[in-house]
């Protein structure tokens, strides 16, 4: 009994410090995802309601959708008993989410590097409804791939269940690998593709012209998911290969959950943040319209330089 209370005693500290860390990082994972929960409700509620639908507009009003989605199940999970059928029910439904946004951000990057690299294709030859289509199949794909997961992993009191709960996370751990090495080099090399393309065109013109915010909001988009996803795969790693205790793996996920929050979260915040960069000097009026705010963003066409008259070729093949 003595060396329980003292091990309780010894142990005392150290505990009240993790207990704290965690109260602390849930409270402000709460308040990220509140901000991220308002700031995408916004942006999806404009581009569903009052923006005409042009393809990046479709795009990123599935993202917006996604990372709601996300959101309000992460705020969800932190509030339910990690043994219940409704946090793994929960838990699905964000997976859906994340893979559907990490797909749906991989194709934006995508489309846009392939219609400046190829700009008589894009215009001529590309399907009409080739974003909603897209978005679709992410969807659908999304969907079954976690279905999958969740048949392979739920939790009941009976001799036929597949996969027991340690085998779980294994199967969650490759799932989220494979994805991550899907789709993640395909937007860092469109990405930088679509760079290099910029600055070659930039320097060939006599007379340059700005690159559209468009691009401007992808690299961000791409670089900010880049700087969420690696504490992210960091995270799984040292969950599955080191032997922490429990209150350590609970510290480093609740770091992902954090990380993964403000991933989702920043999206908005880009939008207007690249609006406002590159409406510098230009005397708008300081309270326009949001929905006017983000339809200038996610234009194709590049802007024109001060003086330039418009011209009947500008369009996605004039600039990226």
């Amino acid at each position: 009994m003595n060396r329980t209370e003292n091990g309780s005693q010894a142990l005392g500290p150290e505990t009240d410090v993790l207990d704290a860390a965690l109260w602390g990082l849930r409270a402000f994972i709460t308040g990220v995802c509140i901000l991220g929960i308002a700031g995408n409700g916004a942006v999806a509620w404009l581009l569903g309601a009052h923006v005409p639908r042009a393809p990046y507009c479709v795009y990123v009003l599935h993202l917006a959708l996604a990372d709601l989605l996300f959101l309000l199940c992460a705020v969800a999970v932190l509030q339910l008993d990690p043994a219940s059928l409704a946090y793994e029910a929960v838990k699905r439904v964000k997976s859906v989410a994340d893979t559907a946004g990490l797909g749906l951000l991989t194709a934006i990057s995508v489309q846009r590097c392939l219609s400046v690299l190829f700009p008589v294709w894009y215009r001529s030859a590309r399907p009409r409804h080739l974003s909603s289509t897209v978005c679709a199949l992410l969807w659908a794909l999304a969907g079954l791939a976690n279905a999958l997961l969740a048949a392979l992993c739920v939790r009941h009191p009976s001799p036929y269940v597949l996969l027991p709960g340690e085998r779980c996370f294994l199967l969650d751990f490759v799932f989220r690998l494979l994805t991550l090495g899907v789709f993640t080099p395909l937007m860092a090399l469109s990405s930088l593709l679509l760079f290099l393309q910029v600055q070659k065109v930039a320097r060939r013109r006599a007379r340059r012209r700005r690159p559209t915010r468009l691009y401007s909001v992808i690299l961000a988009s791409v670089l900010a998911f880049l700087a969420c996803t690696l504490p992210l795969g960091i995270y799984w790693l040292l969950i599955y290969l080191l032997g922490l205790s429990e209150r350590a793996n609970a510290l480093l996920r609740h770091l992902g959950r954090l990380s993964s929050a403000a991933g989702c979260s920043v999206h908005p915040l880009i939008y207007f943040l690249v609006d406002r960069w590159r409406g510098q000097g230009r005397g708008r009026a300081p309270r326009e319209p949001l929905g006017s705010v983000l339809q200038r963003v996610l234009q194709e066409e590049p802007e024109l330089g001060p003086g330039e008259p418009p011209s009947p070729a500008t369009g996605s093949t004039e600039g990226p």
